[in-house]
């Protein structure tokens, strides 16, 4: 249960980034943003952690870790994410994200082994449904312009980067705290970022107004730094198969917390919602149940 309210709550910040970051780009690049994402994530993770801050021998012994997580995990991520977003509608690329409890599951199966369960399985189709839902507005009939494109190709790519970062996460936790994990993997990205930011055009701080560092606070203490605590937390306490189902609460988050922005809750938003959340509760269900070997 605890796991859980991680993972949700983690979900609820990720999806309060999709309107944090379109407040960010109107004023700045893409690199730009992420640094700023980054940079305060690593402010407030240091803060939570300045009485014990990680030691350099935690850097030598957990290095190949905090290389995948933060460089391939979240880094490339981000790259191939708005590379593909210059090529894709939104519709598309969410989709394709939506898919990643699917693709979670088979990584896990492949590399740590883990067994799939029939719930497992039933709960994700379930879930997609909802995500589907939402996505074309209730309006099934807008499945008919549905195309891929070379965006989508790289939306997949990130797609399944994100998923083996929930495995390398499961897998490189062991013997670190969860917090100094996600501090030096927050870190390792925020040094890439850095080290690309002085070729990408970058606007002189005054010429931001509030709106913008309000979200970049926003996205880097909740969306950053809180919800890869808790998300990560959770993640090591029921592994990446079962924790992944949870990303298809992030769309569902995003529209919610649209209504706290002035836009208006449709129909469609709740009967998704509904269909998304009988899919955790499939997958959470703890009866016995039958393993697809």
């Amino acid at each position: 249960m605890k796991a859980s309210f991680y993972l949700l709550i983690a979900a609820v910040f990720w999806g309060l980034n999709f309107h944090f970051a379109q407040i960010m780009l109107q004023s700045s690049s893409s690199t730009e943003a992420g640094f700023w994402r980054f940079l305060f994530g690593v402010a407030t993770l240091t803060l939570l952690s300045y009485k014990k801050l990680p030691s350099l021998n935690l850097w030598r012994t957990h290095f190949k870790g905090f290389l995948l997580v933060g460089f391939v995990g979240s880094f490339i991520f981000n790259i191939f994410f708005f590379w593909g977003m210059l090529t894709t509608s939104p519709l598309n690329a969410a989709l394709i994200m939506s898919l990643n409890p699917a693709v979670t599951l088979i990584f896990s199966r492949i590399f740590l082994k883990t067994k799939l369960h029939v719930k497992q399985v039933i709960g994700i189709l379930v879930a997609f449904v909802g995500v589907l839902y939402l996505l074309v507005k209730g309006n099934l009939a807008a499945l008919q312009h549905f195309s891929f494109t070379t965006g989508d190709l790289l939306i997949f790519i990130a797609n399944a980067i994100f998923a083996m970062q929930h495995i390398w996460t499961k897998k490189y936790t062991g013997g670190i705290t969860i917090r100094d994990f996600t501090l030096l993997t927050n870190v390792v990205c925020l040094l890439c970022f850095l080290a690309i930011l002085p070729f990408t055009p970058v606007q002189s701080i005054s010429m931001h107004r509030w709106p913008f560092w309000v979200s970049a606070i926003g996205i880097g203490t909740l969306g950053t730094a809180i919800a890869f605590l808790l998300w990560n937390d959770g993640l090591k306490m029921i592994g990446p198969g079962r924790a992944g189902i949870f990303i298809n609460i992030v769309p569902l988050s995003t529209a919610l917390t649209g209504v706290w922005l002035g836009k208006p809750l449709q129909f469609y938003h709740l009967v998704s919602g509904i269909i998304i959340i009988s899919g955790l509760v499939i997958m959470q269900y703890q009866r016995r149940t039958y393993s697809l070997k």
